[in-house]
């Protein structure tokens, strides 16, 4: 898949309307919006999957910052002290 992060924006537009219009080719309405349908829902999938990945990291990173924070305040207690 990092091929596809290289492709421009219009490309991967192009390409997809491309792929689309190919893989319809031979089907009937109904088939066709059962494939959409389906197609539709693993991208619905794969952007949650996604956003719960982003959200794990975030709380990773928070709790990351807050280790060196409270750190960084044990360091400045004892240089009062």
């Amino acid at each position: 898949m990092s091929n596809c992060s290289n492709i421009s924006p219009d490309g991967l537009v192009l390409l997809s309307s491309l792929f689309s219009v190919l893989i319809s080719r031979n089907l009937t309405n109904d088939e066709i919006n059962v494939l959409g349908n389906v197609l539709t829902q693993i991208g619905a999938s794969l952007l949650t999957k996604a956003a719960q990945q982003q959200s794990l990291l975030s709380k990773d990173e928070v709790k990351k910052q807050i280790a060196d924070m409270e750190e960084q305040l044990e360091k400045l207690k004892q240089q009062l002290c």
